[in-house]
């Protein structure tokens, strides 16, 4: 090995001359013998290697460094250590003096072993199984990485997330950034485009980014360059996660996301969601979908096994009680559709696209009084509903047909946002869709959450977005009914409920809608 020594740096070489680093050599002063290696970085001149602390007898990760950017990979790599997070591996120790660091090395660092996969092979392996990973189990993987990247870049430190090789996914199935090292030139929102191309890995085994590391394919991309949305490689992959990676990749953009705390919540908002609908073990199984390393099973695992069987039991219980119910009320309304003129006057029952049929409550205003003025001779049922949102990010789509199902016991609710719109969003609708052409008179709002504002747009297309819409009213909401009269408008297939204000509960913003009843002018 040869040094040259700069005189204005003593002990640092201005240039090295690398000696071959193969498994078992030792570096660190003999104390670490390198096992495997796991990667690398060519921006920063850094290998990754799985390796054995001989003095300690366990497996540690260790960030080779060869190139004149070492000492400042070494820099960040101790400002890192200080900021100590579940979603970064800890560092163990920092060499930057290359006689400590050995073999040709121009850095070293050291940090706790993170038994399992990284990104890349888990993503590739399901990919070449025509395997889709659940969005719950990518969300809850990915979500500490997340907020490490928002921690980080609040201390004022770039993590170089932007590279599939430094995260690993732990046997408990979340992420960590393994090796944290960075490029000097490493800005804040290369982390976040690294955080949506990692979901964009898990969802397609492609690498959206430019360069993909060895062994990872590149996504096919648009004629501007542009890596094309996830969902239209793999359409069972979610659709939020897609969108999500797209405005991750997209950057400093106008239609980008520009922050890690933005990733986390969307992630978290995405493995809550996904927990109320499925049984969410703590570890993800491994199954048909994806190979998860798993853990030894311990008195505490069989406990919460047997814990998930009892509400398991319990909940398809419920749901056989929910199923009745279902059909008692189908029957009594196909008797009622086939009765004779007992039942003349009355609303017709109507089956909704969304598939929740309902009849509507009846056309009446506060304290059950005829609606005057402008009042509709009846209410008149939607055809159907879908969950409106500029983000590309839908609060809780699959429970939205609950505000045109004539029940007043179910309800649709926006996210849980920390804060207020339009802090993440402008807001968030709810695009109700007719059978036919209508004018309308009045919306009725059924909701408990007082102090949301709700504005009553016209929606001429079903893409439209939102500057192609009008306002036709506009109300804050009381607990309870609250009526929106309408401007008069031209007939029109769609309305859109624009929920551009939050009612604020216990710290959190959301608004929950019950029914939406829609009175007909004419």
């Amino acid at each position: 090995m040869t040094r040259q020594q700069d005189s204005d740096a003593p002990g640092v070489p201005a240039e090295v001359t690398p000696e071959p680093i193969t498994p078992g050599v030792m570096v660190g002063g003999g104390r670490y013998r390198l096992l495997e290696r796991m990667g690398g970085d060519d921006r920063v001149a850094a290998t990754f290697w799985r390796a054995r602390d001989a003095s300690l007898d366990r497996d540690v990760a260790l960030t080779t460094l060869t190139g004149p950017l070492g000492p400042r990979s070494v820099q960040v790599a101790l400002a890192a250590g200080r900021l100590e997070h579940p979603g970064i591996a800890r560092i163990l120790d920092v060499l930057g003096d290359p006689r400590q660091a050995g073999q040709g090395l121009t850095g070293l660092i050291v940090t706790e072993w993170v038994a399992g996969t990284d990104l890349g092979t888990l993503a590739t392996d399901a990919a070449r199984a025509g395997r889709t990973l659940p969005a719950a189990m990518i969300a809850r993987a990915l979500s500490p990485v997340a907020a490490a990247v928002d921690a980080a870049h609040r201390a004022g430190l770039v993590l170089g997330a932007d590279h599939p090789q430094k995260i690993r996914i732990g046997n408990d199935g979340l992420a960590r950034i393994a090796f944290p090292v960075a490029p000097a030139s490493g800005r804040p929102a290369d982390d976040v485009r690294g955080l949506g191309a990692a979901i964009y890995l898990l969802l397609t085994g492609r690498w959206p980014l430019p360069d993909p590391p060895a062994g990872l394919l590149a996504a096919p991309a648009s004629a501007g360059g542009v890596a094309l949305p996830a969902q239209s490689l793999r359409p069972a992959s979610s659709p939020t996660l897609s969108t999500l990676a797209q405005r991750c990749l997209a950057g400093g953009s106008a239609n980008g996301v520009h922050s890690g705390a933005a990733v986390h919540q969307l992630l978290e908002q995405v493995t809550n969601a996904e927990a109320e609908t499925m049984l969410l073990a703590p570890v993800p199984a491994t199954g048909p979908d994806v190979d998860w390393p798993r853990p030894p099973r311990t008195s505490r695992d069989y406990d919460a096994d047997r814990n998930r069987r009892r509400k398991l039991a319990i909940g398809m219980a419920v749901l056989g009680v929910a199923v009745l119910l279902v059909f008692g009320w189908i029957a009594s309304q196909v008797a009622n559709f086939f009765s004779d003129g007992s039942t003349a006057g009355g609303p017709t029952v109507v089956v909704s696209r969304s598939g929740t049929p309902g009849s509507g409550p009846p056309g009446t205003g506060p304290g059950g009084q005829p609606n005057q003025g402008q009042a509709a001779p009846g209410p008149i049922q939607a055809a159907g509903v879908e969950v409106f949102d500029v983000t590309g990010d839908p609060d809780n789509p699959n429970r939205v047909s609950r505000t045109i199902d004539g029940n007043p016991r179910s309800s649709w609710k926006t996210y849980d946002y920390n804060q207020p719109f339009p802090t993440l969003k402008p807001g968030v609708g709810v695009l109700v869709s007719f059978a036919e052409p209508v004018v309308l008179a009045a919306v009725q709002v059924d909701s408990p959450s007082a102090g949301s504002t709700i504005e009553v747009r016209t929606a001429p297309a079903g893409d439209a977005g939102l500057a192609g819409t009008t306002v036709l009213g506009s109300a804050t909401l009381a607990e309870g009914r609250t009526e929106i009269k309408l401007n008069e408008s031209a007939p029109g297939q769609r309305i859109l409920i624009w929920i551009t204000g939050l009612a604020n509960r216990s710290g959190k913003n959301a608004t929950e809608l019950t029914e939406l009843t829609f009175l007909r002018a004419r």
